[in-house]
Parts: structure tokens; C-alpha cells; sequence
């Protein structure tokens, strides 16, 4: 697993390009509060450490994998009905917890940027990977587009 200070460095390395924050926010998440105070809003408006405690995903193998199942049910339900922005957040979502297991090298996954088919095939080699079975999400077709 990923430490503080990896997170950090990650986060600044892809802030450039994670305009709209999908991916910077699951990592966000994943730190404790002295290393995720830099990201927060500042004052009154920022949470406190208490606050900020209790919506810390402890960054481990078993929190990310889970998180990562919980969410599968929805990813599918937006590649299924072609909900492009939806379904593209969702791989961000996927490349952030995968980076945070240590496994965007494994050469398994491919390019989990490639948005064929609304991510569909990477969908599917996530649940593979990690022991999930895509066919009860996966409505089984293969289109670019809702017609």
C-alpha cells in the first residue's frame, strides 16, 4: 500500500491534468489530516481534524478493495446506459484505488484510460483481478452509444 507521503507526491504529480478532481479526491480521502490539510479549505469553512477523522478511508488493501466492489454495481449501471461523463468518472475512480493498490503497472489492466465501449472491457478486467464476476452487472452489449 501507498504511504502518506506517496499520496501526496501523486496527487501533486496528477494535478495538472485531474481537472476535474475525480481522481485527487479518492486520494484526498486516503490521507490523514496533517498531510490533507494543504488540500482542504482553510478556517471556518475547512473541517476540523475531528471532522476530517471521520471520512478518512484508512488506506489499506481491505478498505480499497471493498470500496472498489461497493462501487462496481454503479460503474456498471453507467456503462450499461451509456452515461458518458458518469462512466468516465467512474475509471478515475478505478485508476486512483488501483494506484493506491500498487497494481497500475501490472500489465493486466492494459489502458484503463481507453473508453471504449464506456469502459466496459476495463470494467470487466477489474472485476477478473480482483475476483469479482462482471456478468451480474454486465448487460452483455458492446456500443459506443445508446443507439
Amino acid at each position: 500500500m501507498r504511504t502518506q507521503d506517496e499520496i501526496v507526491a501523486r496527487i501533486d504529480e496528477i494535478k495538472e491534468w485531474d481537472i476535474f478532481g475525480f481522481q485527487i479526491g479518492d486520494l484526498i480521502y486516503c490521507l490523514d489530516y496533517e498531510h490533507a490539510k494543504k488540500y482542504l479549505k482553510e478556517g471556518d469553512e475547512g473541517p476540523t481534524e475531528n471532522e476530517w477523522s471521520e471520512h478518512v478511508i484508512e488506506p489499506t488493501e481491505e478498505n480499497i478493495k471493498k470500496t472498489m466492489k461497493e462501487y462496481m454495481e454503479f460503474a456498471w449501471d453507467k456503462a450499461n446506459n451509456c452515461r458518458g461523463m458518469s462512466a468516465s468518472r467512474s475509471m478515475s475512480h478505478y485508476m486512483a484505488w488501483i494506484w493506491l493498490l500498487g497494481d497500475e503497472e501490472v500489465e493486466y489492466f492494459g489502458d484503463l484510460e481507453s473508453y471504449q465501449y464506456y469502459g466496459k472491457d476495463n470494467l470487466v478486467k477489474i472485476c477478473e483481478r480482483y475476483g469479482w464476476d462482471h456478468t451480474q452487472w454486465d448487460d452483455g452489449i458492446r456500443s459506443n452509444s445508446e443507439y
